[in-house]
């Protein structure tokens, strides 16, 4: 089974650029079916937005066009709308929207609507509306998010000469696992440097925030597969340079130092309380791997498996191999091309044999999604499991989880060494 049946596609892409967006509501022009999981999704992962409005209240939702959801309000185009159009169903919906007072409205047509030939003009207009009349269904994720986020920075009014001060993290959304807690990981971590983050474009962030962005000194670039398009046109139209590191995602020890060195290169800040920090994580984790051995569960020579992006695939293979020197056995990227040539070089230098069928190889331990995870335990294929995208089996994150960063990168080592010490 290799196959990427759950694999989130463009639409759901373009619906995240606009959720991600803190004072921002989406209206989908389409079937009640096509706003179901978007708005479920934007619901459960950022539910604690500025204003009152986002609450989730379900009597007070439970009306037309939003259907007891708080988010993603939509048109229900039904038979007849197909044949007459539903031109007057957005002029009603926008009304119920605009009541809200959101900084920017995101309207987007579904497949069928599209297909159709319908358009999104309203009788009257108020506040930044963006229109995406015909979204791509069958892109991956990535590109589905970074064209609606340069059509919504596009749309807004960004200052640009204005005096350069801080970063912004780019190539994160909320469709990331634990992107809040790898967020407040990072700028925790860029701050012993002195550099302060502005925002997260695209992840929790206001329409200010995004009208301010054209202040950044540089852009950091966090997941390339989510940002790195992003990043090009904030150079190409801001003249905002942007750097990211070799390594993919800032995750692992290895990685994540060459993520700040970087940066502090940029800036020409000093690294070495951030360095000093990983530094102390190192010993920590060092004093549990001798501990394994102890008790006769060395990680050496035991084997996992890998299903996620590119960016986060590349560092967390390098990562697992060199430092707790467990033998890589398949990694799947999927559609996702980015770092697919790092990797293969990787395995090609290194003699190892990798198959691309994740979901069959036997391995000890797999990092992936939750979904993936529980499905290989039941069918005896892996001994346990690391969540690092979604869909995850983490139902209620009372405490941070962070996936990048120092903490992700101790809460990756946490995951897989506890997997071996329960092994038989």
């Amino acid at each position: 089974m290799s196959s990427e049946y759950d694999r989130p596609e463009g639409i759901l892409g373009v619906s995240l650029a606009f959720e991600g967006i803190s004072d921002a509501v989406t209206v989908i022009n389409g079937p009640t079916g096509c706003k179901s999981y978007p708005a479920w999704f934007s619901e459960h992962t950022y539910p604690c937005r500025d204003k009152d409005a986002y609450t989730n209240e379900p009597f007070k939702y439970y009306r037309r066009f939003f259907f007891t959801q708080p988010r993603v309000p939509c048109t229900y185009m039904d038979s007849d709308d197909y044949i007459m159009g539903t031109c007057g169903k957005l002029d009603e919906v926008f009304e119920e929207v605009a009541a809200l007072r959101p900084e920017l409205i995101g309207m987007i047509n579904s497949p069928g609507a599209s297909l159709i030939g319908e358009t999104l003009s309203l009788k009257k207009e108020e506040g930044i509306i963006v229109r995406i009349e015909s979204p791509q269904p069958s892109v991956p994720l990535g590109v589905g998010f970074q064209d609606t986020m340069i059509k919504i920075l596009g749309s807004i009014s960004i200052k640009k000469k204005v005096k350069r001060k801080g970063v912004n993290l780019i190539g994160m959304s909320v469709w990331d696992l634990g992107w809040e807690d790898s967020i407040k990981d990072l700028r925790d971590l860029l701050s012993l440097c002195g550099i302060r983050v502005n925002t997260a474009v695209g992840a929790g962030c206001s329409v200010q925030e995004l009208k301010d962005s054209g202040k950044a000194e540089l852009n950091v670039i966090v997941n390339r597969d989510m940002g790195l398009e992003i990043a090009k046109w904030y150079e190409r139209e801001l003249n905002v340079p942007y750097v990211e590191s070799g390594y993919g995602a800032p995750i692992g020890f290895e990685a994540l130092e060459d993520w700040i060195l970087r940066i502090c290169k940029s800036l020409n800040k000093d690294p070495a309380k951030a360095m000093k920090r990983i530094k102390e994580q190192r010993t920590r984790s060092a004093k549990v791997l001798l501990s394994l051995y102890t008790v006769h569960k060395p990680t050496i020579g035991r084997t996992f498996s890998i299903a996620a992006s590119g960016p986060i695939a590349y560092p967390v293979l390098r990562f697992l191999y060199s430092y707790l020197g467990l033998l890589p056995v398949s990694v799947f990227t999927g559609s996702d091309t980015t770092f697919r040539e790092e990797i293969r070089t990787f395995i090609e230098e290194n003699d190892l044999d990798i198959s691309e069928d994740v979901f069959d190889t036997p391995a000890d331990v797999m990092i992936g999604d939750g979904g993936s995870i529980a499905s290989a335990e039941y069918r005896g294929i892996i001994t346990g499991g690391h969540d690092m995208v979604r869909p995850s089996r983490i139902i209620v994150p009372l405490k941070e989880r962070p996936v990048l960063g120092l903490g992700g990168t101790m809460r990756l080592l946490d995951g897989v060494m506890n997997v071996i010490r329960r092994s038989d």
